[in-house]
């Protein structure tokens, strides 16, 4: 695994495929990790300075492991066009220390996105990271939606 110390402005990070940030189609519904028509952007607690991030990619789904550790943990579906879904900055740009999470060149992967110290400083300014973050992805289609039902008939 590999870790670094990233600078969070306004409150936001990416996992971002080629740089874009297509912010206008992000699904906010969570509160923690946002996906949009590719990549997906992470919310933090603070909103200006510094967090810890770890980054796997994987070729397969994680066994659950210890959550005792983590406040929260997020699990969503994220599309790569490009065959790169780096963590960046959203001011500074990609980490260089941390991987490339699309292992699978283009195509759909789960996020699963772990998070402690969210609540630390609301909204506050870090210099010194209190909030961590573990992102693991792996090459996967999104799940089926669920059928709606109405009138005892699929819609």
């Amino acid at each position: 695994m590999n870790a670094a110390q990233l600078f969070v402005a306004e409150g936001t990070f990416g996992v971002l495929d080629g740089g874009d940030i297509p912010v206008d189609t992000a699904d906010w519904s969570n509160g923690l990790a946002a996906p949009m028509s590719h990549g997906a952007i992470i919310l933090t607690g603070i909103h200006t300075g510094d967090v810890q991030v770890t980054a796997e990619p994987l070729d397969t789904p994680p066994p659950v492991g210890d959550t005792t550790i983590w406040e929260e943990i997020v699990e969503t579906s994220v599309h790569c066009q490009s065959g790169q879904l780096l963590v960046e900055s959203l001011d500074l740009g990609p980490a260089e220390e941390l991987p490339n999470l699309a292992t699978g060149g283009p195509g759909w992967y789960r996020l699963r996105v772990h998070a402690h110290g969210r609540g630390t400083n609301p909204d506050g300014t870090d210099s010194e990271p209190v909030e961590r973050y573990l992102l693991t992805a792996w090459p996967a289609p999104p799940p089926p939606r669920p059928s709606s039902k109405g009138c005892g008939r699929e819609i």
